[in-house]
């Protein structure tokens, strides 16, 4: 099954609406058997890694890698972990970077995101015709995940706009895993909640989190994640 967005979006809509706050959020964004087998391959075939900071590095491991920690080393990793996050800084969550031996419906939508159709869109949408490529990865957020208030303007990489592509259906506001919107000063603003086959798309420069999944959330949050760059 090729990768492309769904011929039923209104991209005029959405260029509308994203202009209104440089943000947006897309449903529908893939046919719904489309949307499902990218899903089941985040939620069944993907291999995930922890990425996490200590004291200001980020950093991955495998589930291999912690189960081989003793106990005072994995103790002293969460010990840094949550000071980081206590001070606004960090992150704890499941990273699978796209690559060739990625599961095949994950490569197909990498792959889709820098086609020249995808880019033009994305173009259209932003104004910012600078747009060349698309970085992407699968993300999943489990009970005890979080991401601290942060923003994506990363200048060596050039980066646009962050997309999310949400793989999670029926999610409850309940459970965390919100997409946390603030003002610069910190204020809250809206919190979107992951929705199935959708795409949310907002200017790198808008400050976000993604808030904590407490123990009783009953199901993954799956997502591919990425940047729309101009290098």
């Amino acid at each position: 099954m090729k990768s492309t967005f769904s011929t039923s979006v209104d991209w005029d809509a959405v260029k509308a609406e994203y202009q209104k706050d440089l943000r947006v959020t897309v449903n529908n964004i893939w046919t719904p058997e489309h949307a499902s087998l990218i899903g089941q391959s985040l939620g069944q075939n993907t291999q995930f890694k922890h990425a996490y900071t200590q004291q200001g590095r980020a950093l991955e491991s495998s589930e291999q890698d912690l189960a081989k920690m003793s106990q005072l080393d994995r103790k002293q990793l969460f010990s840094h972990l949550y000071s980081d996050a206590s001070k606004g800084v960090g992150f704890w969550y499941g990273r699978h970077m796209i690559n060739t031996l990625s599961p095949r419906p994950l490569i197909e939508v990498k792959n889709y995101l820098n086609s020249e159709d995808a880019l033009e869109k994305l173009r259209y949408i932003s104004g910012r015709s600078d747009i060349k490529l698309a970085s992407a990865q699968g993300t999943r957020y489990t009970p005890g995940n979080f991401l601290t208030r942060h923003n994506d303007v990363v200048e060596r990489e050039g980066r646009i706009l962050a997309f999310v592509l949400g793989f999670t259906p029926k999610w409850h506001p309940d459970w965390g895993g919100l997409l946390q919107f603030y003002q610069d000063d910190g204020t809250p603003r809206e919190a979107w909640t992951p929705k199935f086959n959708s795409m949310t798309i907002f200017d790198v420069r808008h400050v976000h989190a993604v808030t904590y999944l407490p123990p009783y959330a009953p199901m993954q949050r799956l997502s591919i994640t990425g940047w729309f760059r101009s290098k």
